[in-house]
Formats: C-alpha cells, sequence, structure tokens
C-alpha cells in the first residue's frame, strides 16, 4: 500500500513538472503521444496488443516514453511532451512491463 501511495505521489510530481516544463501550448497529454507513436508506425490502437506510457525527463525536458507490442514486435518511442517530436525510436527485445 505505501508503495502505491509514494508512486502516486511521484506521478503527481511529475505530472506538475511537465505542467510548469511546457511553453504556452500547453503540455501533450498521454492520449496525444499514443497518437503521435501510432501515427508513426502507421497503426491503431485497436491493432495493438499493449501500449504503455509513462511520463519522464531527459536532459530537463518532460518526455513521454511509449512502449507499443504488436506480436513480436516491440518498440519503444522517446517523444517530447510539449511539441510532440519524436526524439527517439527503436525495436525493444521484449514488450515493457510495469
Amino acid at each position: 500500500m505505501t508503495k502505491r501511495i509514494v508512486s502516486l505521489l511521484v506521478i503527481v510530481v511529475m505530472l506538475a513538472s511537465l505542467l510548469v516544463a511546457c511553453g504556452n501550448d500547453g503540455p501533450l497529454t498521454t492520449d496525444d503521444a499514443k497518437k503521435v507513436v501510432l501515427s508513426d508506425m502507421g497503426v491503431k490502437e485497436k491493432d495493438v496488443d499493449s501500449i504503455d506510457v509513462h511520463i519522464t525527463t531527459v536532459d530537463g525536458v518532460a518526455c513521454y516514453a511509449v512502449y507499443v507490442s504488436i506480436g513480436d514486435e516491440h518498440m519503444e518511442y522517446l517523444v517530447n511532451g510539449s511539441t510532440g517530436e519524436i526524439l527517439a525510436k527503436e525495436e525493444a527485445d521484449h514488450g515493457h512491463s510495469h
């Protein structure tokens, strides 16, 4: 139970950081980050086996780490949380789990 509370607090702090770090247009939502990745992959969300989105910070920039699994294909993306720019993408050895 304590781990869940701590995890929730960490998520809240990271979300607050994302809001502060972004420009006037406001931050992307997790749904926005999913749309960016799915569009890049040329697939629809209904066609993926799993998709996980996590907020992270890279060099002081709030970003979304997006993990997508479709069958045996597993991709990992890093999306700028303010602009939606794909900063990195690569094949992963296996799907992402929490």
